[in-house]
This record gives structure tokens, C-alpha cells and sequence, in this order.
């Protein structure tokens, strides 16, 4: 039996290309892929905001509601005669001068919480600016005429919503008018 010796002097010599080659590529994927976390990361933060604001806008909105059904109770009407608790009596005095809604704490002493079940954090102040019923009309920015042949009362609500998160806060003002 001959031996046969086995040569590999013809074979041509690797030299590792498609490692390199593989590496640069999974380079790149990577860095693609941490483009695209990073992203995909602040459009999370930015609708966690939008939910926070819309919260936020949605619970103001309750307290504006909540204090115009406050207004529109016929025993109500007696406690715009005094300022307390979240209620302010009509005149420029000191002690009927409402607090500034952005630099002010809101708590018992100067607002009323929302009186329902959800776990929204919603305040009002209630301020009667004046009584109009000299049978005249009045012409509030523009939204239309009102009749003023009975008693008319105007009050400036100011809400506050919070949000998600305790930094999220929403300060409406709206004026409301009751007719008698």
C-alpha cells in the first residue's frame, strides 16, 4: 500500500476579510439601533408630557364646571356677602382681592376642592365682580348681546388642574353670568 501525503500548498490563504467585514457591519447596526432607542426613548418622554397637560387641562375644566354648578345653587348665593375659603366677596378692598392664581399656594384657606370621586386635583376661586340689571344689554369680547331686563351677577372662576406628575399644573379663568 503507498502512502499518500496531502498538500496544501495549492490552497489559497484566508486572511480573515469576512470577519472584519462582519465586525463593521455589526458596528453599524449598533450604532443605528441606539439612533433609533434614543428616539424612540423621547417620543415616550414627549407623550408622557402630552398625557400629563391633557390630565392636567381635563381636571381645570372640572373645577370650572364644579364652581358653576356651585354658582347656580339658590343657597349659594348668600356666601358672595363675605370673603373666605375660596370665596370672594365683590370689591377692590384688601380682604376681597383674590390671591394671584400663579404665585399662590392653593389650599382651604383661599379655594375649594373639587367634590368628586376621581383623583384629579382640582381647586376654584369664586370672585362676584358685579350686579348689572338696569334693563339695559351687555356685550361680553364680543360673544353675542344678553338681555339684562332681570338682575344679572357676574363671577370670575379660577381653576386649577394638576396633572400626572405634581410639576404639571393648568390656571383657567372663565367669567360667568346668573340671571335671576
Amino acid at each position: 500500500m503507498t502512502a499518500r501525503t496531502c498538500s496544501f500548498s495549492n490552497t489559497p490563504k484566508q486572511e480573515g476579510w469576512v470577519l472584519i467585514i462582519g465586525m463593521v457591519v455589526l458596528v453599524m447596526l449598533t450604532i443605528i439601533a441606539m439612533g433609533v432607542m434614543r428616539t424612540t426613548i423621547q417620543e415616550e418622554k414627549m407623550a408622557g408630557i402630552s398625557r400629563d397637560m391633557n390630565i392636567s387641562f381635563e381636571s381645570a375644566e372640572i373645577g370650572l364646571r364644579e364652581a358653576e354648578a356651585f354658582i347656580e345653587k339658590p343657597s349659594s348665593q348668600g356666601l358672595f356677602n363675605e370673603t373666605k375659603n375660596g370665596i370672594y366677596a365683590q370689591g377692590a378692598a384688601d380682604e376681597h382681592l383674590e390671591p394671584a392664581p400663579f404665585r399662590t399656594k392653593w389650599d382651604d384657606n383661599n379655594s375649594i376642592t373639587v367634590s368628586t370621586g376621581a383623583q384629579t386635583t382640582s381647586r376654584y376661586m369664586i370672585k362676584k365682580l358685579t350686579e348689572i340689571g338696569d334693563g339695559g344689554s351687555l356685550n361680553m369680547g364680543g360673544y353675542g348681546e344678553t338681555d339684562l331686563t332681570q338682575k344679572t351677577v357676574i363671577y370670575r372662576i379660577t381653576a386649577r388642574g394638576g396633572g400626572g406628575n405634581d410639576n404639571t399644573q393648568t390656571i383657567l379663568r372663565s367669567h360667568y353670568a346668573k340671571s335671576d
